[in-house]
């Protein structure tokens, strides 16, 4: 099995052409960030953002900390001493949950508030991302090394939510409109769009450029989900149609900011949307090396 994030090969495998769009901008809010991995925006556009770091042998991660960053830039350690976390996401109370220890054989589910720090549940296998329903307030999280999707319950109990050998390898999740579920495949680059929380429908897949390396995490903004291309190094916008264009990167390997069709990125991995600021931010796993913090402006 190939591990998560370890440091991906510099040549390409094949390219592909994709269609891009007119006016974006790609900008760096922070160079030489070490935060790495997931990023969650709370709800006055603070940017909270994990430093995964390298895999151990494992695959849990090495990094230690979690980052609290403004939207001008300014930043201090949120968390320390933690062992590689990696996903995340807010509930109506403003508490925050993030997978901490993620490894082949198990993870546990943190939440932080008030600033107290506790373990809410241990979830088997590797979970990576979550999104938390605004109707139970279950959590609903991925997996990397199982085919399931896990929802732990406000008492912290961990119930198999739903399981397909297609899910085996997700990183990515979302929620579109009404609380419908999207999930993206890390090896595979497929999305798949889950329904009346039983069926699970492939929705759009993203260019395989480095097998095995394709997409980081996803968000959803305005109708269009929006993808990391971990391997590509570059950023997709998904239509409520599934059809995939090229937002930005030019695919060559480096931060630079300009133009959609010039801007590099250096293996972008996290990304989320300030829907109130619609900026898109957007970490680089970077081959164990800090780069920098990206951002596109989605207002124009």
């Amino acid at each position: 099995m190939q591990k998560l994030f370890k440091s991906i090969p510099l040549f390409l495998v094949f390219t592909i052409s994709v269609q891009a769009q007119q006016d974006i901008q790609v900008k760096t809010l922070i160079k030489k960030f070490p935060g790495n991995g997931a990023i969650t925006v709370d709800g006055t556009g603070n940017i909270l953002v994990n430093e995964y770091g390298l895999p151990n042998a494992d695959i849990s991660g090495n990094g230690k900390r979690i980052f609290l960053v403004k939207p001008d830039g300014d930043y201090q350690v949120l968390l320390d001493d933690l062992n590689g976390p990696i996903g995340g996401v807010f509930d109506a109370k403003g508490s925050f949950y993030f997978n901490n220890g993620s490894s082949y054989t198990n993870s546990d589910l943190m939440r932080f508030t008030d600033g107290k720090l506790k373990k809410i549940a241990t979830i088997p296998g590797f979970s990576a991302d979550m999104v938390i329903s605004k109707s139970t307030n279950d959590i609903i999280v991925t997996n990397y090394t199982k085919p399931i999707l896990y929802k732990v319950d406000t008492k912290g109990n961990v119930l198999e939510f739903i399981k397909d050998d297609r899910l085996k390898g997700c990183t990515g999740i979302t929620y579109g409109e009404d609380e419908t579920i999207f999930v993206s495949n890390f090896s595979t680059g497929k999305i798949f769009k889950i329904e009346n929380e039983s069926t699970i429908v492939e929705f759009a897949a993203v260019p395989i450029e480095y097998p095995g390396y394709v997409i980081g995490y996803i968000t959803y903004f305005n109708g269009n989900i929006y993808a990391t291309g971990y391997g590509a190094s570059k950023i997709y916008k998904i239509g409520i149609d599934g059809n995939v264009t090229l937002l930005a990167g030019s695919g060559e390997r480096k931060d630079k900011d300009g133009n959609q069709n010039k801007a590099g990125f250096f293996v972008p991995n996290g990304i989320e949307i300030d829907k109130k600021k619609k900026r898109l931010y957007i970490s680089q796993n970077g081959n164990g090396q800090p780069k920098s913090l990206r951002y596109i402006d989605l207002s124009k």
